[in-house]
């Protein structure tokens, strides 16, 4: 036997082995400039939660809270982990609230491609763990918060639920970034309603929220703290 043979087996071996390790880490949509995290504490978080487009939580509850957040706002990130991710917790998981995710934009255009996107993955009723994907990654995408970080959650959700039909939502995103161009994007629809809507309310640039309920309907603005968004809930809560 040539004692090359050995040599060009280890050669092979250990190309194979690096091929395994790429592959494993850019996922099933190809290499990755950000590598999104946390994905799988999103998705315990939300599981078990009933989901519908923009509504998270028992479409009967008594209560029902509309948050107004821009996706490409850093005081979005924190406003969700710090006020939102404990509402759902406490009202929304056990059945006293419903919330629906409303998206506003707070510069340029009136709709953004990252509310798009979750527009889009509402359609298959992954709202919530798109948007919470989004924020937390926020920070590492910066202003590359682009169409091909958005497809990367994407790819993310779909590799960890492996329901999410990650060639159907890239279908449809890929016109609404390119709407510049003058290609249409059915699902801006949405999220131009929700600016329009956020407008209406007077709302300001930071994450807002409206609370209603039996005992009537509550705006806080300017980023509520969680003790604010308790106590609007308890009083919208208690029938008059």
């Amino acid at each position: 036997m040539s004692p090359w043979v050995p040599r060009v087996v280890l050669v092979l071996v250990a190309g194979a082995i690096i091929g395994a390790i790429v592959s494993i880490s850019v996922g099933e949509g190809g290499p990755r400039a950000i590598e999104i995290e946390e994905g799988e504490e999103v998705v315990t978080f939300y599981t078990a939660i009933p989901q519908e487009g923009r509504r998270l939580g028992e479409p009967d509850a008594p209560v029902e809270i509309d948050v107004f957040t821009d996706l490409r706002a850093t005081n979005a990130a924190d406003f969700h982990e710090e006020t939102v991710a404990p509402l759902i917790e406490e009202y929304v998981r056990p059945g006293q609230a419903l919330i629906n995710l409303r998206h506003r934009s707070v510069g340029g255009s009136p709709v953004s491609l990252p509310a798009v996107a979750a527009t889009i993955a509402g359609e298959q009723d992954r709202q919530w763990q798109y948007a919470d994907l989004v924020l937390r990654n926020l920070d590492r995408a910066g202003a590359a918060a682009d169409e091909d970080f958005l497809l990367d959650v994407a790819d993310v959700l779909r590799g960890l639920t492996r329901e999410f039909e990650t060639e159907e939502f890239a279908e449809e995103l890929r016109p609404c970034a390119d709407a510049d161009e003058g290609t249409e994007c059915p699902a801006a629809e949405v999220p131009r309603a929700d600016d329009e809507l956020a407008t209406e309310l007077e709302l300001t640039a930071e994450p807002a929220i409206v609370v209603t309920g039996p005992g009537g309907s509550e705006t806080l603005m300017n980023s509520p703290s969680l003790e604010e968004a308790r106590a609007a809930i308890e009083r919208v809560a208690a029938s008059p």
